[in-house]
C-alpha cells in the first residue's frame, strides 16, 4: 500500500480534476441542451453551431476561470426558442432544461464506475473524500502513487459534475431549475416565478457573493453539501465526510 496521501484543494490532482471536470461538464451540459432542443424541433442552437462536442463552442474563458479558482462560473448559454415546441412550449422547455443537469449526473456516474473498478481491482485499497466549505480535500490509499493521482483526478471530476448537477437544479433564475419550476408547477406558482425572475436572480447573486466573502455563512453549501455527499457515496461506493 502506498500510504495515506493528503490532497489539498490546489494540489495537481485536484486542479487537473477541476479543469477536466469543468471542461467536460460545461461542454456536455450545453451540448445536451442543444441536442434536446434539436430533437424537439428547435433548430436555433443547431444553426448557431452549438450542436457540437467542440468545447470552443460552449466554453466562456472567463466563466471557466472563475469556476476553477472562485468556485462559481458559467458556460455560453444555449439559445432556445420555446415557440418551436408549440403546442407544448412548457413541456419542451422543461425537457431541454433538464437535459443539461442530467448530463452532469451521467458524467459523475461514469466517473463513479471507474473509481469502483479501481477499488475492485485493488488499485485503491481505501479512499475517503472530505468535503469542506466548498473545497475538496481527499485522502487516498492506493497501490502506488499513480493510482492515488488518478483517483484524485477522477474523484474531483465526479465532485464538480455533481455540483453542476445540483446547483443548476436550484429554482433561481437564470439556472435550469428556474425554467424547470416554471414548466412543471401549476400556473399560479409558475406565474409567481415569472413575475419574480429578477428577484430570484438577485437572490442567487447574493448567495454566491456571501459564500465567497464569508465561507462560514455559505448557505448554498449548506443546502448542496449533504445531497452532494450522499450522491458521491452512492456513485463512487466511497464514504466522503461532509463537514
Amino acid at each position: 500500500m502506498y500510504g495515506r496521501q493528503i490532497l489539498g484543494i490546489f494540489s495537481p490532482e485536484v486542479l487537473l480534476g477541476r479543469g477536466l471536470g469543468l471542461l467536460i461538464g460545461f461542454t456536455l451540459h450545453e451540448w445536451a441542451h442543444a441536442w434536446a432542443a434539436y430533437r424537439l424541433g428547435d433548430r436555433t442552437a443547431y444553426y448557431q453551431g452549438r450542436l457540437t462536442l467542440d468545447p470552443r463552442a460552449h466554453i466562456d474563458p472567463m466563466g471557466i476561470l472563475l469556476a476553477l479558482f472562485a468556485g462559481f462560473g458559467w458556460a455560453k448559454p444555449v439559445p432556445v426558442n420555446p415557440r418551436a415546441f408549440y403546442p407544448h412550449e412548457k413541456q419542451g422547455l422543461t425537457i431541454v432544461s433538464l437535459a443539461g443537469p442530467l448530463m452532469n449526473l451521467l458524467i459523475a456516474a461514469a466517473g463513479g464506475v471507474l473509481v469502483r473498478l479501481m477499488a475492485l481491482s485493488g488499485m485503491v485499497e481505501r479512499t475517503t473524500g472530505v468535503l469542506l466549505g466548498g473545497g475538496l480535500v481527499q485522502y487516498g490509499a492506493g497501490a502506488n502513487g499513480f493510482f492515488d493521482f488518478l483517483y484524485g483526478v477522477l474523484g474531483t471530476v465526479i465532485i464538480f459534475n455533481l455540483v453542476l448537477f445540483l446547483f443548476n437544479l436550484l429554482p433561481l433564475a437564470p439556472l435550469d431549475g428556474y425554467k424547470i419550476a416554471v414548466g412543471v408547477l401549476p400556473p399560479e406558482y409558475s406565474n409567481w416565478f415569472v413575475r419574480h425572475e429578477r428577484e430570484t436572480t438577485f437572490v442567487l447573486l447574493m448567495l454566491l457573493m456571501v459564500g465567497l466573502i464569508s465561507p462560514q455563512f455559505n448557505i448554498l453549501w449548506g443546502v448542496l453539501g449533504p445531497p452532494l455527499d450522499w450522491l458521491y457515496q452512492m456513485l463512487a461506493g466511497l464514504y466522503p465526510v461532509f463537514g
